[in-house]
Order: structure tokens, then C-alpha cells, then sequence
């Protein structure tokens, strides 16, 4: 699903949720006022945090589909993960102030006998809001949105205040008002759960946590299923919202030319685009040897210090006076130097061969020189 796409479906859903609870709200506030409803009331103020919820959610989306730029190369999605983190926050506080109005409740004994109509307004909400937790759940699976899903669970925190509501008042009509405190306390304790795995999983996020060992070895797999990959190490990943963002060494033959190199570094990021949907952003590094430190290539014999030194030596050795196309490959920190010569230039010429091959000798870092003929 593309960016515009998934925050269309994010803005429907968090309209959908807006309007529920401001209509909640607003009846859960009135009828716990004139059906003398302590509970019910808190319950629409409640309601109305879900309504902040909402508009800081859809705002959050807008900005964090923004297109990369030259400051946020790699997009903005880090946006959505903060805003997971501040509504987490803000779900852990409202578990702690729920806990907290439910102690001091259970330990000043406050009996309220509220009319029994607000225990259908009570019946209403936690419909209502079920049904809302379960549409904005799924549609944050779809698109893969943990904000979405934060918000879902705090439709469902609603849902289960209202059902302490509902137990609150019912125990009151029946002697037992304790009960409210008791089923309140466990439902904080719920969402302050909630709010943390959420905030956990966010900050996780936020310093480049890497994903799942199972999901790490599925993407490593489709690797080196690719042909002509030898081998894949160094296989970083983290999350930026709902992307995967990733890096990996592979080990091709080291004998092809750099074409070829680029060619099945793009067929990695193709079969990867492929299976994994989630994944944005792939750099392949091309190794064409393993080594278990960091090889002193950069001092090696370079292709400039070659024209510079050798090229005019090679060139009288063998009677030329256009350039010799040669190539390097620089394995087991040495140097092989590949020498293509047209015909006319070794013709009977194996002692300017071995001349050739003596001229690099005084060079410590050249592990051998081998001649081709160019046909």
C-alpha cells in the first residue's frame, strides 16, 4: 500500500473514531449529570481524551507521509513513531489517574446510587467503542500503522471504562458500589500495560532496534536465493514507522567485471522489494572476498599510479605507443593486474611477456601480472 493510500485509510478510520466519541462524549456527560453518575460523567470526559486522540492521530499521519526532502533524505515517518511514543505516555497517565480516582474511592467508601437509566447509556459505549477498537485495529494491521493501533487500544481503554461504569453502577444498585473501585483498579493496570508495550516498542524504534531474529533470517534467505550471490553477511535492519529500512554485505565471484557486480546487487534489492513489502530502503554492499577485518586496500598499487609508473615501461616493452587496457583485482590485500594485448603486440613474444611480468617484481603488493589476448 502506498503512502497516499495509507493515510487515506488512516483518516477515514480516525474521522470514523472523532465522531463516536464526541457524540459519547457529549451523552455520557449529559445523562451522567442528571442521572447523578459520578462514573459516567468521568467516562465522557474520558470520551473526549479519545476525541484528542483522534484529531493528534490524523494529524500526525498528514505530516508523516510527507514526501523525503533534503533534511529527512529518508522520509518522515520517524514523526509517526515519536507521536506513538506521546500517546503511550499519555495512556500510562490515564491508567495511573484511573488507578488513582479508584483507590481514592475504595479507601473513602463514596457511595453514589445513580438512576438506572445510565446503565443503558454505560451498555451503549462499551458497544460502540468495541466495535470501533476491533474497525481501527484492523484497519492499522492493513496498513501497518503502530499509532493506528495505539489508538485502537485506546478505544478499547474506553470500552473498558465504560464496562467499570457499568459494574459500578449495577454494584450500586445492589449494595456492592466497592466493586467500581476494584474492576478499575484492573483495568488501569491494563492500560498502563498497554501504554508501555506500545512506548516500548516506539522507543525500540526510535534507536534503530534491529527486527525480529526470525523476520532478519527470512530476509537473509531471499538473499542468498539470488544467483551468483556466494554468501550474505552484515545484514542490518531497523524500522522507520511502517518501513524497513536495511543494509547487507554479499559475496560475488571476484572475478566479474563491476557491470555485473551492480546487476545481481539489484537483483538482491528486487527480490526483496518482491517479498517484502514493507521494505523501502535496501544498500548492497558488493564484497568479492570475506575477511574478518577491515583489508588495507586504499594502500595498495592504484590504476593512476600504474599510467603513471609502469604504463610508459609496458608501452616500449612491447613496441606501442596507444594506452594498454589492463584491469585490478585486489584479493587477500594484493594485487592481480590483468593485461590485455592485442595480437600483433605478443606474437612470438614470450620474452617481452616475462619482461612485462619482471617490471611489476619491485612492487611487493602485486601478487601476479597475467597477459590476455584481445580477439
Amino acid at each position: 500500500m502506498n503512502d497516499t493510500a495509507r493515510y487515506q485509510a488512516g483518516r477515514r478510520v480516525t474521522l470514523v473514531g472523532a465522531g463516536l466519541n464526541f457524540s459519547l462524549a457529549v451523552l455520557k456527560i449529559v445523562v451522567g449529570l442528571f442521572g447523578r453518575s459520578h462514573a459516567l460523567v468521568a467516562d465522557g470526559v474520558h470520551s473526549f481524551s479519545d476525541l484528542v486522540c483522534d484529531f493528534f492521530v490524523l494529524m500526525v499521519a498528514r505530516y508523516g507521509m510527507s514526501a523525503p526532502d533534503d533534511d529527512h533524505p529518508y522520509g518522515h515517518g520517524r514523526i509517526e513513531t515519536v507521536a506513538t511514543v506521546v500517546l503511550s505516555i499519555f495512556l500510562v497517565a490515564l491508567g495511573l489517574s484511573i488507578g488513582a480516582d479508584a483507590i481514592h474511592s475504595l479507601m473513602q467508601g463514596d457511595h453514589v446510587r445513580p438512576d438506572h437509566y445510565t446503565a443503558i447509556v454505560a451498555i451503549i459505549s462499551i458497544i460502540v467503542n468495541e466495535g470501533l477498537f476491533h474497525y481501527t485495529l484492523k484497519v492499522a494491521n492493513q496498513i501497518g500503522s503502530d499509532l493506528l493501533r495505539a489508538n485502537a487500544w485506546h478505544s478499547r481503554s474506553d470500552s473498558l471504562s465504560s464496562v467499570i461504569v457499568l459494574i459500578g453502577i449495577i454494584g450500586a444498585f445492589l449494595g456492592w458500589s466497592f466493586l467500581d473501585a476494584i474492576a478499575a483498579i484492573i483495568v488501569a493496570l491494563m492500560i498502563i500495560k498497554m501504554g508501555a508495550k506500545w512506548g516500548w516498542r516506539a522507543l525500540k524504534e526510535l534507536v534503530d532496534t534491529a527486527l525480529p531474529e526470525e523476520e532478519v533470517e527470512q530476509i537473509a534467505k531471499v538473499i542468498r536465493a539470488v544467483p551468483h550471490v556466494v554468501a550474505a553477511h552484515d545484514l542490518r535492519t531497523r524500522k522507520m514507522a511502517d518501513h524497513v529500512l536495511l543494509d547487507v554485505h554479499i559475496l560475488i565471484n571476484p572475478y566479474i567485471s563491476a557491470s555485473e557486480g551492480h546487476f545481481i546487487a539489484e537483483q538482491v534489492r528486487a527480490a526483496l522489494a518482491e517479498q517484502f513489502e514493507q521494505i523501502r530502503d535496501v544498500t548492497v554492499h558488493v564484497d568479492v572476498e570475506e575477511h574478518s577485518h577491515e583489508p588495507k586496500i586504499a594502500k595498495l598499487l592504484s590504476r593512476d599510479q600504474i599510467n603513471r609508473d609502469l604504463m610508459q615501461t609496458w608501452q616500449s616493452i612491447l613496441g606501442l605507443n596507444q594506452p594498454i587496457e589492463f584491469m585490478l583485482h585486489y584479493l587477500q590485500e594484493k594485487v592481480i593486474i590483468d593485461l590485455y594485448l592485442p595480437n600483433r603486440a605478443i606474437k612470438g613474444a614470450d620474452a617481452s611477456i616475462a619482461q612485462l611480468k619482471d617490471s611489476v617484481s619491485s612492487y611487493p603488493d602485486v601478487q601476479e601480472l597475467r597477459v590476455f589476448v584481445k580477439t
